[in-house]
């Protein structure tokens, strides 16, 4: 692989997916398995649409990027297998906040009409971007400690402007629906309850000036 093609796949996720894989070690032995993770994410998406509704912006957010989490190891964690030699040595991507951020949010996320008509086509932009840069960890923590910044002392009930929250839910929903619906037969069923909570959502988006202080 070349530098430039190196640099495009760790724009895209795709080396974040690949690191995780190379470094081997299974994850599931069945498809139940895969499937108890998927109820998993479905319930994070679900739990971080009920706090956004009661405006605990900070902890939706909080649930929304676990559940993106949740989704790169899941999707990336059906194709791993335990290396002849052993484990490898280092970190292991799947424990790795960022490097899951980027291999949830793949190209074919934003390949659906909802997602761009949600969220708008630069800002769909700028999520995939933000997704295999910097991560959302700064959110995350945001989202769930308070801290001395140098605005003064935040607390996460004030860190996550509402638009935010909204934005990574949105996203996160989609990227599951992408990644894990269609994997197994129970799958199918759970996407239902994805597409629902992706309606709910399109009909709660906040209005644009929710978005200041993002």
């Amino acid at each position: 692989m070349s530098k430039k093609d190196g640099a495009e796949s760790a724009k895209d996720g795709f080396a974040a997916v690949e690191a995780a894989l190379e470094f081997g070690g299974k994850l599931f032995d069945s498809a139940d398995d895969f499937n108890t993770a998927l109820d998993h994410v479905a319930r994070l998406l679900e739990d971080a649409v009920t706090l956004f509704g009661l405006s605990s912006f900070g902890s939706s957010a909080f649930l929304a990027i676990t559940a993106l989490e949740e989704t790169g190891k899941a999707n990336v964690g059906s194709y791993r297998r335990d290396k002849p030699e052993g484990p490898s040595k280092g970190r292991d991507p799947l424990r790795d906040h960022n490097a899951k951020h980027s291999m949830a949010v793949l190209p074919t996320v934003f390949m659906t009409d909802r997602i761009v008509s949600a969220l708008g086509q630069d800002r769909a932009e700028a999520l995939r971007l933000e997704a295999h840069s910097t991560g959302f960890s700064t959110v995350r923590e945001a989202g769930l400690y308070c801290a001395r910044t140098p605005s003064g002392f935040v607390s996460p009930i004030n860190a996550i402007p509402a638009l935010r929250a909204w934005e990574l839910i949105v996203l996160a929903i989609e990227a599951a629906d992408d990644a894990l619906v269609g994997m197994t037969n129970h799958s199918f069923e759970v996407g239902k309850r994805f597409d629902e909570l992706f309606a709910r959502m399109v009909s709660e988006r906040p209005a644009a000036d929710s978005q200041s202080g993002r």
